[in-house]
């Protein structure tokens, strides 16, 4: 009797997928309102990657009355969401191997008939409860 090979298969948790998935919409968002905020003044300067930093360190953006907060901050923000938000949706991924096929044991005390993924030495009998090492049967 050929065994069949055995197949990967991922189990996605949906609670990271969701909490992943929240986080980079954060970091995008967070970036392209950063990126709003410069559109003006880097679309006219001759040179947008250093009037970008210039902007990002001297702009601050006013949240409530006495607190300021520099864009390049925000900018700070968005990237560690991103990044966490990445590690999240990759941690929320398990990978591990089945069988591919089912086959059917035999146990030799009752003769009762199961199914099982994979063959295993020895095993519980779930009709009679015996410590056994059961046959395999071709379908």
């Amino acid at each position: 009797m050929e065994f069949a090979k055995l197949k990967m298969t991922v189990r996605r948790h949906k609670l990271g997928y969701v909490l992943g998935a929240t986080l980079c919409f954060t970091g995008l968002t967070i970036f392209l309102i950063v990126l709003w905020k410069a559109w003006p003044k880097l679309s006219s300067d001759a040179d947008p990657m250093s009037a970008f930093w210039a902007f990002l360190w001297e702009e601050q953006l006013i949240l409530t009355h006495g607190i300021e907060f520099k864009l390049a901050y925000f900018v700070i923000l968005a990237v560690a969401t991103l990044i966490s938000g990445i590690a999240v949706l990759m941690f929320s991924r398990q990978k591990f191997f089945l069988p591919g096929k089912t086959m059917k044991l035999q146990c030799p005390f009752c003769k009762k008939k199961w199914r099982a993924s994979y063959p295993r030495g020895q095993v519980t009998c779930p009709h009679c409860r015996h410590s056994v090492h059961p046959r395999m049967i071709e379908e």
